[in-house]
């Protein structure tokens, strides 16, 4: 039983049972930002997540999305 509940990845866990929203930005729009192809997919998710909440501002978007990339490997 423990090896079943230490395996399950908490961060699919807790977005069970929540509709996934979209991004904000489209990918055409992460590339005019700059933002490497091989990231638009992780950036769009996490403004995605981000965007659910409603707490970001459209003007916030696209600097966002810049700190978002710099921060991926």
């Amino acid at each position: 039983m423990a090896k079943f509940v230490w395996s399950m990845d908490p961060l699919v866990i807790s977005r069970l049972g929540k509709d996934s929203s979209k991004s904000p930005l489209t990918s055409a729009d992460l590339r005019a930002l700059g933002i490497p192809a091989r990231k638009i997919p992780r950036v769009q998710a996490e403004l995605a997540r981000l965007n659910a909440g409603n707490d970001v501002s459209v003007e916030a978007l696209p600097e966002l999305a810049r700190q978002i990339a710099r921060q991926l490997c």
